[in-house]
């Protein structure tokens, strides 16, 4: 009976090891850097002969669907998180300008629609911010945030995560994450924005390093003044781990300033962390 006791608090503590493991900054690492090749599958095993590949075509091209495309039903629900936003907010091109800071001289949030008149308005915006994040167990996380945005809805969209891990015996782990995007403003009111992009990833400190390819989708809602809504969905790859973040914030502005508190889910391969978050950023 002993035995068996000391054999199940062994398998315990394998257990909750590897789990551990599984959401730490160590645990990162190993996703990025993916299994030792000896470890992965063998992609030639099942090699077919090149011809064989195309045994399926067929030489008559007029049955074929296009599955992404307006005139499909398949093609207008893959693309309705584009299609709907900008018919929601009936974005049809006009013409826009920013605002001095967002709810600036009575105006009702970031952008003014075809205004009348431009003398205190500007047509580009840039957005400058710092974040704490904390999952109140071993993860910490400081993000910096730099937003570029311009009248023709082009824009750059980058941000600098520090990730720190507590250890036993005071020790800590530590390592970098970072995304630089070109993006699109692709629907626009008064009242609220949508975009979308593509970019890089990276993951970097002294023991390895990783980069990959990014989306991200997002939207920003202002409301009544002078409180504001985010959220933003990035999916990718970094090495040979994959990437999920989401975040959503509410923010209320003091003049170009605004308080943010938040929350955030990220997911590099095996690390997972769920994080609260309170920062402050300024427009220009």
């Amino acid at each position: 009976m002993m035995q068996k006791q000391w054999v199940a608090l062994v398998l315990l503590i394998v257990t909750t090891e590897s789990i551990c493991a599984q959401s730490s900054i160590r645990g990162l690492r190993k996703s990025v850097e993916g299994a030792p090749p000896q470890h992965r599958l063998a992609r030639n095993h099942d090699r077919r002969h090149p011809e064989e590949d195309y045994d399926w075509q067929d030489d008559d091209d007029d049955d074929s669907i296009d599955v992404i495309g307006w005139g499909n039903p398949v093609g207008e629900i893959i693309l309705l998180p584009f299609s709907g936003p900008r018919h929601l907010l009936d974005d049809t091109g006009q013409e826009v300008y920013f605002t001095r800071f967002p709810f600036a001289d009575q105006h009702s949030g970031n952008l003014l629609i075809e205004p009348l008149w431009r003398p205190e308005l500007k047509e580009t915006r840039l957005r400058f911010g710092t974040e704490y994040g904390d999952d109140f167990s071993q993860q910490q996380k400081i993000t910096t945030r730099l937003q570029f945005d311009t009248k023709s809805r082009l824009g750059i969209d980058a941000s600098f995560d520090y990730l720190r891990e507590q250890q036993v015996q005071g020790n800590h782990d530590q390592t970098w994450l970072g995304d630089i995007n070109l993006t699109w403003r692709f629907a626009q009111s008064s009242s609220a924005e949508f975009r979308t992009g593509i970019g890089y990833n990276w993951q970097a400190d002294s023991a390895s390093s990783g980069k990959g390819f990014n989306f991200t989708y997002g939207g920003t809602f202002y409301l009544d003044k002078p409180s504001v809504i985010d959220f933003d969905l990035d999916l990718g790859v970094i090495g040979d781990a994959n990437l999920r973040r989401f975040k959503t914030s509410y923010s209320r502005y003091i003049k170009r300033a605004r308080v943010t508190i938040g929350y955030e889910y990220l997911r590099l391969g095996s690390f997972e962390a769920d994080y609260l978050t309170a920062g402050v950023t300024i427009d220009f």
